[in-house]
């Protein structure tokens, strides 16, 4: 991905640690560990959920920065239909993301008995599939033509406005 813009690349880094919170997400709720549920007893356990729902919020603001600042440019640029699916999608991943919140919060609040994980698994599988299926259709159709909507100028301006937006928030990496 060496051809990408600044900006182009500082999202494909976000779309990639987003990623990578999935797959880790993905393992601990099939796999080996299915039948094993998080403990927020459990030092470790407790850190993944409490990154989990860190993770979850970013990508929340990770979505208002593309619908707010990036879609509005490539519409100009005669892509709305592009980006009114891509803004679709997020609303549809968005309750899932919330809901798996929701879940997240009661099990680092009140424990996780067999009722909470299955539906932790649940929300979480869900939230799976439309991440995986979003992040590559914005790899292929934004990330990699960002050149082709913005100037050289326009995306090196817009990479430090949210470099700085990331630092005043203070984001984390979406590590779970």
């Amino acid at each position: 991905m060496s051809n990408l813009t600044e900006l182009g690349q500082l999202l494909h880094e976000e779309h990639f640690r987003i990623l990578v919170a999935v797959c880790g997400l993905e393992n601990r709720v099939g796999g080996a560990y299915e039948c094993q549920p998080l403990d927020a007893a459990n030092a470790e356990d407790r850190h993944q959920l409490e990154e989990l729902v860190a993770a979850l919020d970013e990508v929340i603001g990770h979505h208002a920065f593309e619908e707010t600042v990036i879609f509005p440019l490539i519409r100009q640029c005669g892509k709305r239909e592009l980006t009114n699916a891509l803004a679709i999608e997020h609303l549809a991943i968005e309750p899932m993301a919330m809901r798996l919140r929701v879940v997240a919060d009661a099990m680092l609040q009140s424990g996780t008995g067999a009722e909470r994980w299955s539906e932790f698994r649940a929300a979480a599988s869900a939230l799976i599939a439309e991440v995986l299926q979003h992040l590559q259709k914005e790899e292929l159709n934004i990330v990699q033509h960002l050149d082709e909507f913005l100037d050289p100028q326009m995306d090196h301006q817009l990479a430090l406005d949210h470099l700085a937006d990331r630092a005043n928030s203070r984001q984390p990496a979406f590590a779970l």
